[in-house]
């Protein structure tokens, strides 16, 4: 029998290149599928990338997990199709080509406004679909070279009307069990590109940095001799404050320097009060502050509430730093706008989505909203309102595309009410077989039990557009097919692109 010579060498990649050959030349994968049709079904449909950058070796092993477990589930015995699919929407995307028209001179910034005046939305979607398709064939390349098993002939494309239609089903189901709502809700905003961030991307950005830490007095209206003594790190914030947040089983003093009374908390009283004689004329509960009427530090926004500028008692109050005395700003802060939503206050922004300063806060109109920290502290310590000014270092989220500063800020957005299911959920993870073990109770977990409802609508020109449509004056409607849109525009809707801005005209 006469036998193949065998070389004393090995040669990995030749080796590598004579198996995807003979897999080739025999449809190997289709075989294998084909054996284990009429098997119990193991499905699987890709989690996509975005093919819109390059593969890279992180993509190797993120597809070496995901081909492991098709394999072997069809060694167990099942059926075990396998889809695979491409993510051509959203953030990467866009900023793909938003450096492109940057590049080429169209646009100055990535505002949204300048490229909707400058280059217009369709010729934008237009730009993305193209852009989005650019390494396709390197993705399909790298998938068979590294062996990895999946249809990429039926690949789905998220871009697709039939991938969007599906979107759109479920949506309506969700709709129908009265789990999406509009609403006010903080969020953490990347003002440089106009998105919100997930908790995954926020998490990406943390860097220790060093921020103002300045304690102003607020006066209490009609005794300006009087002030509360009020802690922040946001100095950016005070022109959109509406109230005053103590602790209602706080006690706080009344601490008397000869030249005005300053309050505060009594347990904060020495740190706070430590370079400032003064003997204490008396002592209160935090309930008994509780509808006092005090001064707006700046008056440049208009604010129609008879609510605020008033003292408000909150759960988060404590006494483990600050003054004991919160500053609210409803428009920048989870428990602000909670606080200021309980007590019927409206939000007002002094910082547009472009995260600068609006013209009516005159002193830094047009100001990138960090950069105003110290002209606001430069301007109260001028009208003798700065109590202390000190700096503190701490983590800070910045944008993981940009590098800039995140901003907290709320927006009136659609919601998924997930945090219905929270208990529901984190029951049920205790039931999964996590590897490695600690992620169940470590970051998943946390993640689950600190869920909050989902923002489900982006600041973007190329993604799914949620099918909700409005009479203008509170009713909506939410579509969950084209047919369906068919029937309630009478017209024929087979050749739109659901894209914006076509469907902008439905």
């Amino acid at each position: 029998m006469d036998f193949k010579e065998v070389s004393g060498r090995y040669n990995g990649p030749a080796l590598e290149a004579e198996i995807l050959a003979f897999w080739r030349e025999h449809d190997i994968f289709a075989k294998t599928l084909a054996a284990g049709e009429g098997q119990p079904r193991f499905s699987f449909n890709e989690g996509p990338p975005t093919a819109n950058g390059k593969p890279g070796i992180h993509h190797v092993l993120a597809r070496s997990f995901k081909d492991v477990f098709p394999r072997y589930k069809t060694m167990q015995g099942y059926y075990v199709p396998r889809k695979a699919g491409w993510d051509t929407h959203g953030l990467p995307v866009e900023h793909e080509v938003e450096k492109l028209l940057k590049r080429e001179g169209r646009i100055e910034s990535y505002d949204k406004e300048e490229i909707e005046a400058k280059v217009g939305i369709d010729e934008f979607t237009r730009l993305c679909r193209e852009s989005v398709m650019t390494y396709i064939g390197d993705w399909e390349k790298m998938t068979e070279r590294m062996g990895f098993w999946v249809n990429l002939d039926e690949a789905y494309y998220t871009l697709d009307n039939g991938y969007i239609e599906s979107v759109w089903n479920l949506l309506q189901i969700i709709w129908d069990k009265d789990l999406i709502y509009k609403g006010y809700k903080v969020v953490p905003y990347d003002p440089r590109i106009g998105a919100t961030l997930s908790s995954h991307e926020l998490a990406l950005g943390y860097k220790e940095v060093e921020d103002p830490s300045i304690t102003v007095r607020f006066r209490v209206a009609d005794e300006p001799e009087t002030a509360f003594l009020v802690w922040t790190t946001t100095p950016w914030t005070l022109p959109s404050n509406l109230a005053l947040a103590v602790g209602e089983d706080i006690d706080y003093s009344y601490c008397d320097t000869g030249d005005e009374v300053l309050i505060v908390a009594e347990a904060l009283r020495e740190h706070v009060m430590r370079d400032q004689e003064h003997k204490v004329s008396k002592t209160v509960k935090g309930r008994d502050l509780v509808g006092t009427r005090y001064e707006r530090l700046f008056d440049y926004l208009d604010v129609e509430s008879d609510n605020a500028f008033k003292v408000y008692p909150a759960d988060f109050v404590s006494t483990e730093d600050g003054t004991g005395i919160v500053h609210t700003a409803p428009a920048y802060g989870v428990d602000d706008l909670e606080l200021g939503q309980q007590y019927g206050l409206p939000v007002v922004h002094g910082v547009g989505l472009d995260g600068n300063f609006v013209d009516a806060v005159e002193p830094v109109a047009g100001l990138f909203f960090k950069d105003a920290d110290k002209p606001l502290t430069r301007l109260l310590k001028e009208r003798g309102i700065l109590f202390r000014n000190e700096r503190f270092r701490h983590n800070y989220p910045f944008g993981w595309r940009t590098g800039d500063p995140i901003i907290y800020y709320a927006k009136n957005a659609w919601y998924i009410r997930t945090s219905k299911f929270r208990e529901r959920m984190t029951a049920l993870n205790q039931e999964i077989a996590w590897v490695p073990e600690h992620i169940r109770d470590g970051r998943f977990g946390n993640w689950l039990e600190n869920n909050i409802d989902w923002a489900l609508s982006r600041e973007r020109f190329w993604g799914t557009p949620l099918p909700v449509w409005t009479d203008g004056e509170g009713d909506f409607l939410c579509i969950g097919s084209v047919a369906e849109l068919e029937v309630l525009t009478g017209q024929s809707l087979n050749e739109l692109d659901l894209h914006r801005p076509a469907v902008d005209d439905v």
